[in-house]
């Protein structure tokens, strides 16, 4: 039994009070309430515009014919397809959308924990930047003794905090930071923020014992060349950090490099991604100016204006992306724009969920306020850490705070996507916590921009493989790991609110979805499992030739090998090959002249599979198997490389199918067919179980519905699209979970709609069809086609349920599919 949403003719359907944004042929709109967003072409935007509860789902595909100009069947599939998309995403509803008006994070967010801490542990420096917000120096405060800070870090940790930052001045001045991070990472991530010119000696031998998972550096530099950054940071510095970035990186860390962004330099950071690669550095950060510290009353070293930043961060992204670095700042961002909808983002999490400590002993609400006395919360030399959090006054009127108190945002369409803007920035240029931030016009813009350059990466329309629906070019929250939130404050009232972490460190683990299954399957390949996924037998006749251990770690939902209808000659592809098993069963079909290709993003299978290879190949007299590291978003592969792909339960465990499929798509030869075993959910799974790691490695959390995903292959370029075998493999919270085999086929459109005379006849045994592109085919009647249907109609699946006329008059040619009986994935009684 199906939940999926079916849609009749008297059908009625609800669309939120949205705003509508225009960028060339693509449409956002967003449902700023709730938060939501979906981008989709001018036609899908037309369809959106007619619900609102009065017209039916017959109405308005009528009203979608005579608009566009189609006949009612192409009219029904383009409606059907999209509304029901859209329905899944969760931006249309079956209901009137009824929402009780959110209060503010006052009432919507309880104290519960802290999440993260920082200790401002000295003032001294080596050095005396021009723009430094604290004064740093030689002549420094040094901070508090080492037994100070041991004992607010076992505060820190009682009160739950499980991520460290460590700034100053420059930490490693301190002869005792060693100690500090040791006590630290014995159970909680550290990121430490310094300028690496200490970095060396015995320094460098102290910090190489240490974990590099969890530890991170964050190493400033102001400009590519001395000439920038040297009159910003001191004459030398430019030299003395790239040697210190040098030797940690030669000892294994993976530091951030940050840029203070000023007018001096803002033409000039896109040759940061340059320098960067040339380092070996992964990850870039760009800091907006604070308006405090020495760089007050300094026109070099103010921050540009809005246009200006915009300009910048944008040619820093193209750069970022073409050299294959990440820019920190675009990837928090998107973090948001693109996280789980219906979560409000509200300010950020200083004096809720983040305190800083001081030198001296004083707590602030966050790094970039410490020092300055206004914001002093208290001293843990008079009053323990929770005390000061829970109950400081300063603490407690920013917590009043909400973006629904702020004058331009609380009517804002983008007001629980931005959160408000920076705290800090508000409260440094204004005065006020609810003051403006200065770059409110900067952030509105880059997100409309990010959001249309996401849609645009994702679109589908350069496929030219017919499909020619309206198109949800991107929604909020596909293609991303929900992941548990780490809050210290607990939503109430019904609301799901989410707090923003302080600009000065952006980084997040995009990865974690990869890292989370490839250390699932890593510790799978080394230790078997037998109860993971589903694994069942294999036909001794498929895998006489296989070692034992190969098929110890054979974790699955059921090999697609046995229904793909491989034959000797082919080229076969397996993405998450594993330990190799469909690979080797493969390669005993495809023979001698053919080729079998595994993907897999697990060094540990790889190597599994790798060795077991040996032997295939000497029991079967000749080795036509390859396994190569990649993940399924991006193939290693040539573009029409292979004619069969299978998988076999792993496409549920990326959090971007679609980016998959497409792939898949791309790597086929024309009219190539997929064979896909995998998990599909009985109804879309709930946010809870998808932020479980062991129910993602379990091929749980990442399924889709069945209609999504058959949804998800049409819309990138396959058809014939059939559900070949269906079995219900468990349930799970009570939701329950199917094994399927699902086979599409790929064409590859080449000379357009060009009629010639040629008419397809359907030979039944239904009253009519309607193909992929909406072609209505009546039984036993011509239906004048284009060349590209005539072309596709012709091969498999299609070919023996149509006759082909070759020109009106002309002879006619049917095409008759194999009749080979299919082979069965599993023994009776076993899942697949």
């Amino acid at each position: 039994m199906s939940n999926e949403i079916s849609l009749h003719e008297t059908s009625r359907l609800f669309a939120p009070i949205y705003r509508e944004v225009e960028r060339g042929e693509r449409v956002l709109l967003i449902d700023p309430e709730a938060p939501h967003w979906i981008i989709t072409d001018q036609r899908g935007a037309r369809i959106i515009g007619e619900l609102d509860g009065r017209r039916s789902f017959g109405e308005i595909v009528s009203n979608y014919c005579r608009t566009v100009q189609v006949d009612w069947a192409k009219g029904w599939l383009h409606c059907h397809t999209f509304l029901g998309n859209a329905l899944r995403s969760g931006f249309l509803s079956t209901l009137p959308f009824v929402r009780a008006p959110y209060p503010g994070r006052p009432e919507a967010l309880e104290l519960d924990r802290l999440s993260e801490l920082w200790l401002h542990v000295t003032n001294a420096c080596n050095l005396s930047c021009a723009h430094c917000l604290v004064n740093s120096s030689p002549s420094g405060i040094p901070g508090a003794e080492t037994d100070f800070w041991i004992r607010t870090i076992d505060q820190a940790r009682d009160l739950g905090v499980s991520r460290f930052y460590i700034t100053g001045g420059e930490p490693f001045l301190r002869s005792d930071l060693f100690e500090l991070i040791g006590r630290i990472t014995r159970e909680a991530e550290l990121i430490i923020l310094t300028n690496a010119m200490l970095l060396r000696g015995e320094k460098l031998k102290r910090l190489s014992e240490f974990d590099r998972t969890r530890i991170t550096l964050q190493v400033s530099l102001d400009g590519p060349t001395a000439e920038v950054n040297d009159p910003i940071r001191g004459k030398g510095t430019f030299d003395a950090a790239l040697h210190g970035i040098k030797e940690v990186i030669g000892i294994g860390f993976s530091p951030t490099l940050t840029t203070v962004v000023t007018r001096s330099n803002v033409t000039l950071l896109t040759e940061m991604v340059p320098l960067a690669a040339s380092l070996g550095i992964k990850n870039i950060h760009l800091l907006l100016s604070h308006h405090r510290g020495r760089s007050i009353g300094s026109d070099s070293l103010a921050s540009p204006s809005n246009a200006e930043l915009l300009t910048a961060f944008q040619n820093v992204e193209a750069a970022t992306e073409q050299a294959g670095i990440r820019f920190d700042n675009l990837d928090a961002l998107k973090s948001r724009l693109l996280g789980r909808p219906g979560v409000k983002r509200d300010l950020s999490n200083a004096a809720y969920e983040s305190l800083c400590v001081y030198a001296d002993g004083a707590v602030y609400p966050s790094a970039a306020l410490a020092g300055l006395p206004p914001f002093r919360m208290g001293s843990l030399s008079d009053q323990p850490l929770e005390t000061i959090w829970r109950e400081s006054q300063v603490a407690r009127q920013i917590r009043s705070a909400t973006v629904q108190k702020k004058a331009r945002c609380k009517d804002c369409y983008l007001k629980y996507l931005c959160g408000g803007g920076d705290l800090e920035h508000s409260v440094l240029y204004s005065g006020r916590f609810l003051g403006e931030d200065p770059f409110s016009e900067f952030y509105e813009e880059w997100i409309i921009q990010t959001l249309f350059s996401h849609a645009e990466k994702r679109s589908r329309k350069k496929i030219p493989s017919g499909y020619d629906r309206p198109i949800l070019f991107a929604t909020m929250g596909e293609g991303v790991l929900e992941e548990a939130q780490d809050q210290g404050a607990r939503a109430i009232g019904g609301f799901e609110v989410a707090l923003s972490r302080s600009a000065c460190v952006l980084s997040v683990d995009l990865d974690h979805s990869r890292r989370v299954v490839s250390d699932f399957y890593g510790a799978a390949a080394e230790t078997p499992q037998p109860a993971l996924c589903c694994p069942g037998g294999y036909p001794q006749e498929d895998s006489s030739h296989i070692p034992k251990e190969v098929l110890e770690i054979a974790y699955g939902c059921g090999s697609p090998v046995g229904l793909a209808g491989i034959a000797a000659g082919e080229t076969m592809v397996d993405l998450g090959s594993g330990g190799g098993i469909d690979c080797f069963i493969a390669a005993k079909k495809v023979g001698r002249q053919g080729k079998v290709v595994g993907i897999d993003m697990t060094d540990a299978m790889l190597e599994k599979a790798r060795e077991a290879n040996k032997t295939v190949a000497l029991n079967l007299g000749y080795d036509v198997v390859e396994f190569r590291k990649g993940y399924l978003e991006e193939i290693p592969l040539p573009d029409r490389f292979s004619d069969v792909i299978t998988s076999n339960c792993v496409i549920n465990l990326s959090p971007d199918k679609r980016q998959v499929f497409v792939e898949m798509w791309r790597v086929l030869k024309d009219f190539g067919r997929i064979v896909v075993s995998d998990t599909v959910a009985e109804r879309p799974v709930p946010p809870g179980m998808k932020a479980n790691p062991r129910l993602w490695g379990e091929c749980v959390s990442g399924a889709l519905t069945e209609a999504e995903y058959l949804s998800r292959l049409e819309e990138a370029g396959f058809y014939g699209m059939a559900v070949i075998k269906k079995n219900l493999w468990k349930e799970v919270e009570g939701y329950r979970f199917y094994s399927v085999v699902i086979r599409g086929f790929k064409y590859e459109k080449k000379r357009g709609c060009n009629y010639v005379g040629q008419e397809a006849i359907y030979l039944g045994p239904m009253q009519a069809v309607i193909d992929e592109e909406g072609h209505l085919f009546p039984r036993n009647q011509p239906v004048e086609v284009c060349t590209d249907t005539a072309a596709k109609l012709k091969q498999p699946p299609y070919a023996g349920s149509f006759a082909v006329i070759e020109g009106k008059g002309g002879d006619q040619t049917v095409s008759i599919s194999a009749s080979a009986e299919e082979e069965t994935c599993c023994p009776p009684g076993q899942c697949c």
